[in-house]
């Protein structure tokens, strides 16, 4: 058995949902070890970018070369310690059976303890090569519910009992997350699924039980240039309520999609999102909109940000803190001179609020009472 696998983590830690993408990569990389050693990511690879007259066939054909590289750039962001790997958003279940092979074969060779994740509906290829896989790295699975899954409770039971027996695997050597995605104005959802997961049978005997949900907006429409702007973190306040209670079966730890919304869309990728940085509070998210294409509103934000005592965690906090502070403090001479370079990316400025995310959620499990 692979170093950490067994009764990998309790109810005090976190499972990020990440894509695997190069601003999540960094935020995971710049993680500092006190924080590093309370989360278990799950990364979600995606089809890249396509470029124009791309053919469908050249996209996946680019992926497959993409798969072979992604072992060793996972252990360059998150050394060998276990992570969870997910190919179901990937085109086609040939790609996904493929890529889960080849990404945790190599992964286990470089000392990598990749976790594969597999849903319920998923094709026969894919469950194969995921019992495969568990079985020749020794790492085991994921198992990932969604909410149609509860449906019926009877059939999940099935299908569940199912899974155990064609995989060959007992329940110390999976993983159950269950991921109810993104969360409403209120916590109905979230209370509604907390509880029907209780009901599954021997829930004490899985290797991990995480419960997932995101209620980061899909975009900030909503949000006003100008104004402050509080976004209540129901995902984090749901969990936390609920965990608290007594007589659960088991406690559940918590996952979220950080400063993302937890449903993916492929579209995304072509429109410009505006400057605007998203800081995450004890249980707020601080939004500081700016405009589309407009970077130099990255550094006036941080101006600000920096200034408040109330909201900003400090630059030694988190690598994203220290960001923010350099940029904040680099503003004054941006302006004296807008010819100089260094406004930051969208890509730097995710990377920045993902890793602060990441370090305050680490923070916030470990501490809780």
């Amino acid at each position: 058995m692979k170093s950490g696998l067994n009764n990998m983590f309790d109810s005090k830690h976190y499972t990020p949902i990440l894509k695997w993408k190069r601003a999540e990569q960094g935020a995971l990389k710049a993680l500092a070890q006190k924080h590093k050693q309370y989360i278990t990511p799950l990364v979600q690879f995606v089809m890249p970018k396509p470029k124009p007259e791309e053919k469908f066939e050249d996209l996946v054909n680019n992926f497959e070369k993409l798969a072979l590289q992604i072992p060793e750039k996972i252990i360059e962001a998150w050394s060998q310690a276990p992570i969870f790997i997910d190919v179901s958003l990937l085109f086609t279940t040939p790609l996904k059976a493929q890529s889960l092979k080849v990404i945790g074969e190599r992964g286990s060779e470089l000392g990598g303890v990749f976790i594969p994740v597999i849903h319920l509906n998923d094709e026969q290829d894919i469950k194969v090569a995921t019992f495969s896989l568990a079985k020749k790295t020794d790492s085991g699975f994921c198992l990932r519910l969604i909410c149609s899954d509860f449906l019926d409770m009877g059939k999940l039971g099935q299908d569940i009992t199912n899974i155990l027996k064609v995989s060959g695997l007992d329940h110390n050597k999976i993983d159950l997350l269950i991921d109810v995605k993104e969360t409403e104005g209120d916590n109905k959802k979230f209370v509604q699924y907390f509880d029907l997961s209780q009901s599954i049978a021997d829930l004490p005997k899985w290797r991990t039980f995480i419960f997932a949900s995101g209620s980061f907006p899909e975009n900030l429409s909503e949000c006003k240039l100008d104004e402050e702007n509080l976004l209540p973190r129901i995902d984090w306040k749901s969990w936390k309520a609920q965990v608290s209670l007594k007589n659960l079966n088991r406690k559940p730890s918590f996952a979220d999609y950080t400063i993302q919304h937890p449903v993916y869309k492929e579209t995304t990728q072509f429109f410009h999102p505006t400057s605007s940085i998203k800081y995450t509070l004890e249980d707020e998210w601080f939004i500081m909109k700016g405009q589309k294409q407009k970077f130099e509103l990255y550094l006036a934000s941080a101006a600000e940000l920096i200034k408040d005592n109330k909201r900003f965690f400090g630059e030694n906090f988190s690598d994203g803190d220290k960001y923010i502070m350099e940029k904040g403090k680099y503003f004054s001479t941006y302006i004296k001179n807008p010819a100089l370079k260094g406004t930051g990316s969208t890509e730097t400025w995710l990377k920045a609020g993902i890793n602060h995310h990441l370090s305050l959620v680490a923070h916030q499990v470990s501490t809780l009472s």
